[in-house]
């Protein structure tokens, strides 16, 4: 009996990274213009931006259904399936997940599911910690499932939007405070605490900002021995690049892997976002 590693596209694996890595299946959410979904895995991030400046409607982002979770899992009946997935405090992902699950009890794989209270990089990191312990060899899901949810308060994801028009947009921050923000160059140092996006600091510019998010990522990493390491970004690749080279030179490690954020993901926070993620 395999061990199937599944996850949802609000980690930012793609299809192709997931070939990539040796992930069995990536669950596809949605992103909605007007009364149009399409799954965020069928547009690529350039496309989505093209929409967006395009688009006179603002998207929207749709969880899968508990059908798409029924048929992922269905390819899987002989096999162990361990399910890792976006907090369910960011979205529904997981609670299609966990009804689907529920459904095949008894006539489907076994499913274990994972919570990792992380999104993008920082849950596929631990996506790719599963991956690496089956190709290890570790045949049981139970275990694999415990060493991850023994990471995962250990996993840190900070970012910095370079605007805040997507939060405006929506509804997560008003526009008086947006516009205030914008006129005055704040920009918010965010990071991922039990689940939840929480702001950790405000800078005064965006550079300033990235520069305080390295320092924020180098302090925590001080001491701890071959890190895992991940960088995000939404359309803003160089900076990504540049601030992964910084952060191995500073660490001494091989550059740390690059993802651009999905369409899910950017639909909340705008071109030009970039973040850190790691385990400490």
């Amino acid at each position: 009996m395999a061990i199937r590693i599944v996850t949802d596209s609000s980690t930012d694996i793609t299809h192709e990274l997931a070939r990539e890595l040796g992930v069995d299946a990536v669950i596809s959410a949605y992103v909605v213009f007007g009364d149009k979904a399409i799954p965020s895995l069928e547009l690529t991030p350039s496309e989505f931006h093209r929409m967006m400046r395009e688009s006179p409607i603002f998207p929207k982002t749709s969880q899968p259904s508990i059908g798409d979770c029924i048929e992922v899992y269905e390819r899987f009946k002989e096999d162990e399936v361990l399910s890792i997935h976006i907090s369910r405090e960011l979205s529904g992902t997981y609670s299609s997940a966990e009804a689907a699950s529920r459904f095949l009890a008894g006539g489907g794989p076994s499913i274990t599911l994972i919570d990792t209270r992380q999104v993008s990089a920082g849950a596929a990191l631990l996506v790719m910690e599963a991956v690496e312990m089956v190709k290890r060899g570790v045949n049981s899901a139970a275990e694999i499932a415990a060493h991850i949810q023994s990471l995962i308060p250990r996993t840190r994801m900070h970012f910095v939007l370079e605007t805040l028009e997507n939060l405006r947009r929506g509804g997560r921050i008003g526009s008086v405070r947006a516009l205030l923000g914008n006129m005055l160059q704040m920009k918010p140092l965010l990071t991922i605490c039990d689940g939840r996006i929480e702001p950790l600091e405000r800078v005064r510019t965006f550079n300033k900002a990235v520069a305080r998010l390295k320092e924020v990522a180098l302090k925590e990493l001080s001491g701890v021995v071959n890190p895992r390491v991940c960088v995000m970004h939404a359309a803003a690749q160089q900076l990504a690049q540049d601030l992964a080279k910084e952060l191995a030179e500073r660490l001494g490690i091989h550059p740390p892997r690059v993802i651009e954020a999905g369409p899910a993901i950017c639909v909340h926070s705008g071109p030009g976002a970039v973040g850190i993620s790691y385990i400490a």
